[in-house]
């Protein structure tokens, strides 16, 4: 079977989506749970993006009726089998903790849209199972990242199964892009519409919460560089002659100008740049130069995956 964008783009908004929550929630529980709203944005985000990337999976498969058979099972031996199902499972409780999260933004006995109120009222008894649902989140988003990884390992390909620091990357990128996204989301004023949905009053997200982000986001960023060096260092000096002619493709072949302008400049080393100069100058870094970051950092999340994925099959 050959895979072509459509896995690409699965394995990027899969990642995203993961990264998201997990970065969303660590910096929630590290400030001691004074950035709540995170985690509710990224899981808003997150589940339309697990869907879309089902959605691509399954059209990829070649036979969509008969997709249905991936569920039939659970097959922990094979990636496809399990990232189906942790795809799943995520979009599930995902959709779930949205309609406890949205229930509790109703007083109770308010008069306020009749039926969705009525609605709320019968959801919102379930709503202290949250905390135990957003553990089990977690849990899945560290799975979702790590399987667009070993989805790819798993295979006898030599530029992906050469080494064990491919899902590395991959889990480092879903994250930076996911920090991205939020950061992204909050500059565009999307942050506060889904405050007001979750029964916030969509005042502007505090400067703290977005030099949170913007220092995780920064420090991923470096983490994904030098993983990314060995990774394209380690299998062109210690892989086989084979993985190493795959990433010679990437690297001076037919698609060194995705990989060197798309993947390091694009989506590396400009953002980091710009956040550094934001974070050196002490000052909340202005819309603009945070648009422009974020979205290159979204860019080349994507062209990375779509590089690796046709890297891996012309050789």
């Amino acid at each position: 079977m050959t895979w072509e964008w459509p896995i690409a783009i699965d394995l990027w908004v899969a990642g995203m989506a993961g990264g998201a929550y997990f970065a969303a929630f660590l910096i929630d529980r590290i400030s001691g749970r004074k950035h709540p709203l995170l985690p509710k944005i990224a899981m808003f985000l997150g589940v339309p993006l697990v869907l879309l990337g089902s959605l691509l999976l399954v059209v990829d498969l070649g036979e969509q009726l008969r997709a249905w058979h991936l569920f039939t099972r659970f097959r922990p031996g094979s990636a496809m089998s399990m990232g189906s199902w942790i795809l799943l499972v995520y979009a599930l409780i995902g959709i779930v903790m949205i309609a406890l999260w949205w229930s509790k933004s109703f007083e109770p006995g308010e008069v306020r849209l009749t039926v969705l109120a009525g609605l709320a009222s019968v959801i919102r008894p379930a709503a202290p199972v949250i905390g135990v649902l957003s553990w089990i989140a977690l849990l899945l988003a560290v799975l979702l990242m790590s399987y667009t990884g070993v989805l790819l390992s798993a295979t006898n390909q030599p530029l992906w199964a050469s080494t064990f620091l491919l899902p590395v990357l991959f889990v480092a990128s879903a994250i930076f892009t996911g920090t991205a996204l939020l950061l992204l989301v909050l500059k565009t004023g999307l942050g506060r519409l889904l405050d007001i949905l979750f029964g916030g009053k969509g005042e502007p997200m505090p400067s703290e919460t977005m030099d949170a982000i913007g220092k995780a986001m920064a420090i991923v960023g470096v983490v994904q560089l030098v993983v990314l060096v060995a990774y394209v260092g380690g299998v062109a000096l210690l892989g086989t002659p084979t993985a190493a002619s795959a990433v010679t493709t990437m690297t001076v072949g037919p698609l060194s100008f995705l990989f060197w302008a798309g993947v390091v400049l694009m989506g590396l080393l400009i953002p980091l740049g710009l956040q550094f100069a934001s974070m050196k100058a002490k000052r909340e870094a202005i819309v603009g130069s945070v648009l422009t970051s974020t979205s290159l950092v979204l860019i080349g999340g994507f062209i990375l995956r779509l590089v690796v994925v046709l890297g891996g099959q012309m050789i």
